[in-house]
């Protein structure tokens, strides 16, 4: 399948080549194989280690990957006494336990001369007891730094220390508060999650007898021991403000902790106000964040003077009330805060329109102010919601008819919150809003392009996007292959199977060149691109075993795009026989454009050396460019309209 003909056959709507989509779970065993053989070098003995670096610091104690290459495939190769594989191209991956020393010792032998190598790393901090086995773990106590709330608005505390002891928050003016053993689970670290499955230590050493304790504070103002502790920037903190600590208890022995927090607190039904404001060095079409909580993927983009109710802070973030048990947090960074007292943002909207042109269809919503508002899409609706507006709507204009408008309304579903939706005779393809020069909110729906059934990509606007480069390498291989000059490798291929089937790309770099994360997704809207493919090869956290987690997986973000992830995973399975990583929803910038379908593929891990070979084939690197191109004329057979409609 390496040469163009692979690709020229017409796509049935049903799949991209008229086969069934594999039955999620089905196991890499049961397809052939069909990566190349690793190529045989045997050139003269030599050793080298690409990670751990030298001076690293490791994030786990267990065990963790080790990788390299030797001079010859023939090597015989030990690490700290243990033999280690060395593939035919003398590359060598192992996973082994992670030396307690800090030392890794590799000795290399092949036709009876040996060389050495030492490797030292930096081991992540033990948890150590305070005192005679009582602990009380360094850095889990929370929260910690600037928070800001109502008063008596409850405030959840805790720390994990020593299981079976009585725990305590004391404050100064001598209120106590008892902490219970609480049973949530320990919050795996988010790079974990990508593989379904967790470090070979993902728990510290003592974590068998240790337990989260943990209680509810109302709010009330507090000031930490240590001048150093960030202070909230909104808020009340007064100078006799309360100091605090944390108490563990087991018999006669007391262990405690400070607290390394300063709580603010802001007056009833007085909220500050802020406006979303952009940093010097922001791009164009710059978006203040918003996110659920303050940790996690952002849900909301507001434009630059949004007007935003804040009601609290936690760690940099400002909590922002968009309507009753509504919230969001967005970065303190992105915001301006006005001068205490100013009104908080409520308004009205008033007529709206429809505006059809050639390319999308502009509906309008007159504002009285600038409000935060979020934008939810189905497979055929898309739905605008204004929090902190009331409807003074009369008249609801569709404009001349329009057959991708299937109908429309608005509504009032709560108190301050205003709802328009939309239904589309086609699924959306993708959409933009923001504020026009009058304050009004603009929800742009793009229209489908039409295309020939016969040549589904021609006339197209693709945009390639090769992950990484420049200052940026990416990930690595055991012969020092770097995933910048893969994925280009890939993307180059890519254009050229694109081109031949009539599309106009865009390539967001040609050569290995720094082209800032923040820019490409800029980039890819000012191209007006119709697809957005970001190509990525893969690399694992500490502690993954790379043999039993790697695999194959393509992410999306918005939901039309979910369908395009799907066929760009079904046709890499297909093609190169790999574990199935399945696909996934993740905040990724490349991914977040919500003008055209995005995705992003981490088609192989670099560090496994069977597949860091194959990415140094130009063979392999068509077949990844040929399955990407496939699965993008499948999902442009299945979305758009026929020329001829």
């Amino acid at each position: 399948m390496a040469g163009l003909s692979a690709c020229t056959s017409l796509l049935s709507s049903a799949d991209s080549r008229g086969r069934d989509i594999p039955v999620p779970g089905t196991a890499a065993a049961e397809r052939i194989p069909s990566l190349p053989p690793i190529p045989l070098v045997d050139g003269e003995l030599s050793v080298a280690l690409e990670y751990p670096p030298e001076g690293g610091t490791l994030t786990v104690h267990g065990r963790n990957f080790v990788f390299g290459s030797t001079g010859s495939g023939r090597t015989r190769l030990t690490i700290n006494g243990a033999p280690v594989e060395v593939a035919p191209n003398g590359g060598f991956l192992a996973f082994l336990p992670v030396p307690m020393d800090g030392v890794y010792r590799l000795s290399a032998e092949l036709d009876g001369a040996t060389v050495t190598l030492e490797r030292t790393v930096r081991l992540p901090p033990s948890p150590a007891p305070l005192r005679d086995g009582l602990v009380i773990l360094a850095g889990s106590d929370s929260p910690s730094g600037a928070v800001a709330a109502a008063p008596e608005e409850p405030i959840e505390v805790g720390f994990r220390g020593t299981r079976g002891a009585e725990a305590w928050l004391v404050l100064s003016g001598g209120n106590r508060l008892r902490l219970v053993e609480a049973g949530a689970l320990e919050t795996p670290a988010d790079s974990d999650g990508a593989f379904g499955t967790e470090r070979s230590d993902a728990t510290p050493p003592s974590s068998g007898t240790t337990v989260r304790y943990g209680g509810v504070l109302p709010a009330r103002a507090i000031a930490a021991f240590d001048s150093g502790v960030p202070r909230p920037i909104v808020g009340t903190l007064p100078a006799e403000a309360e100091t605090g600590r944390f108490e563990l208890i087991l018999g006669a022995d007391t262990v405690r902790l400070p607290l390394r927090l300063n709580v603010a607190t802001l007056p009833s039904g007085r909220p500050r106000v802020a406006v979303a404001s952009p940093p010097p060095e922001a791009e164009a079409n710059w978006r203040a964040r918003g996110r659920n909580d303050i940790v996690g993927p952002y849900h909301f983009f507001w434009p630059e003077g949004t007007a935003l109710r804040i009601t609290g802070e936690r760690s940099g973030m400002l909590r922002v009330v968009l309507a009753e048990s509504r919230s969001a947090w967005v970065p303190a960074a992105e915001v301006r805060l006005l001068e205490e007292g100013a009104p908080p943002p409520s308004g009205f909207v008033g007529d709206v329109r429809f505006y059809p042109e050639p390319t999308h269809i502009d509906v309008r919503l007159p504002l009285s102010e600038r409000l935060p508002f979020q934008v939810v899409v189905e497979e055929r609706a898309i739905h605008l919601e204004v929090f902190g507006a009331t409807s003074r709507t009369n008249f609801f204009q569709y404009g001349a008819l329009d057959p991708l408008i299937e109908r429309a309304e608005w509504s009032q579903p709560a108190d301050q919150v205003y709802r328009v939706s939309v239904w589309l005779d086609a699924p959306i393809w993708g959409y933009d809003s923001f504020f026009d020069a009058t304050g009004a909110v603009v929800l742009r729906i793009r229209r489908p392009p039409s295309v020939d059934p016969s040549a589904p990509l021609r006339g197209l606007r693709v945009v390639v996007d090769a992950g990484h480069g420049g200052i940026d390498q990416g990930a690595l291989g055991p012969t020092g292959l770097t995933e910048a000059n893969s994925n280009l490798a890939v993307a180059i291929a890519l254009r050229q199977y694109l081109e031949e089937k009539g599309a106009a790309v865009t390539m967001m770099r040609t050569a290995d060149e720094t082209v800032p994360l923040a820019d490409r997704p800029r980039l890819a809207v000012e191209a007006d691109g119709d697809l957005l493919v970001s190509v990525h090869n893969n690399a694992f956290p500490d502690g993954i075993d790379p043999r039993a987690n790697q695999g194959t997986s393509v992410y999306y973000f918005n939901p039309p795009s979910a369908e395009l992830a799907r066929l760009v995973q079904h046709e890499l399975l297909d093609e190169l026989g790999t574990r199935d990583l399945g696909i996934g929803r993740a905040d990724l910038a490349l991914v977040r454009p919500t003008w055209m379908p995005a995705v992003l593929s981490e088609t192989l891990f670099m560090m496994i050396p069977e597949q860091e070979a194959a990415l140094r084939d130009p063979a392999v690197q068509r077949r990844i460019a040929l399955a990407h191109v496939r699965a993008l004329e499948a999902f442009v057979l299945r979305r758009t309209v026929p020329k001829d409609r």
